[in-house]
This record gives C-alpha cells, sequence and structure tokens, in this order.
C-alpha cells in the first residue's frame, strides 16, 4: 500500500511541476532571466528550484542572443506588388495604401531589392497559415502569390 502511496505522490508532484512550468514558461519569454523567472513563488503554487551547471545557463542565455541578432524566421508572406522602372516606387506605395485600406489587420512590408520595388504582406510560419489571407488578398490583387521569406517573430499569446 505505501509503493502506491509513494508513486501517486511522484506522480502529482510531477503533474503538478509541469503545469507551473509550462505556465511561468509562457510569461517569461520576454524577460532576461528565465531561470529565476521560473523560480519566482507565486500565490497558491509550489516551490522550483533548479539544480544545474551554469555552463547550461550560459548556452541558453547565448542561443537567446543569438535569435535576438537575427532578423527574423524562415516563413511565408504575400507578395501583391513586384516591378521595375521609373514609375515603380510611386506605384509600390499606392499599392501600399489601398492594401491598408482594404486589411488594415494584416502588416504590409514594402522594400527594395534591386531593381525591383516589392510590396509584401503577412508574416506567416507556414504556406498553409498564409492560404487563409491568400484567398481573400487574390480578389483585390490577381497577381498576389504567397513566397518565402524572413517574417519577424510571431507574438507570444498569454
Amino acid at each position: 500500500m505505501t509503493y502506491l502511496k509513494k508513486t501517486l505522490a511522484i506522480l502529482f508532484v510531477f503533474i503538478s511541476v509541469c503545469g507551473v512550468f509550462g505556465q511561468s514558461y509562457s510569461q517569461s519569454v520576454d524577460s532576461e532571466d528565465i531561470f529565476l523567472k521560473i523560480q519566482e513563488k507565486e500565490v497558491n503554487q509550489g516551490d522550483i528550484l533548479i539544480f544545474q551547471d551554469m555552463r547550461i545557463n550560459d548556452l541558453i542565455y547565448s542561443h537567446i542572443e543569438q535569435n535576438k541578432r537575427k532578423e527574423g524566421v524562415p516563413g511565408y508572406r504575400i507578395r501583391i506588388y513586384s516591378d521595375l522602372g521609373s514609375s515603380a516606387r510611386g506605384a509600390s506605395q499606392q499599392t501600399k495604401a489601398k492594401f491598408y485600406g482594404l486589411f488594415p489587420e494584416i502588416p504590409i512590408y514594402r522594400g527594395y531589392v534591386s531593381p525591383y520595388y516589392r510590396v509584401l504582406v503577412g508574416d506567416y510560419r507556414t504556406r498553409i497559415d498564409a492560404l487563409k489571407d491568400f484567398k481573400r488578398v487574390k480578389r483585390y490583387f490577381p497577381s498576389a502569390f504567397i513566397a518565402p521569406d524572413k517574417i519577424n517573430y510571431p507574438k507570444l499569446e498569454e
């Protein structure tokens, strides 16, 4: 009988720690020291102590810094305009304004990659995510297509 009680107690502690860790991790991604944030005691929650070699912390912080230096992650955007020539700059600005009037909730990126002026919209991790908005955008911009691009880091939901 005591073996069963010990097993249940260990299982309960494990489930509790996993739940607390998951909540703490999702809330602390933007903080500087993730390990301190996890170990902070909150009301009606247990204690978490992390015992590990400091080299592990250094590796994790190094990884975080490398990700901050990167300018986005691989993903997809919808290209609604791409052209070259003397009128391309003005046309790209007009396309951007038209798109913003139709879809103000979707981010717009206008840029110049020699010799083309381009207007891309959205930040999608997968092509399937991009298809949702692509169907709506295609009605107003018939030459639009989904293109691989570096996208901004997605915002975490709380």
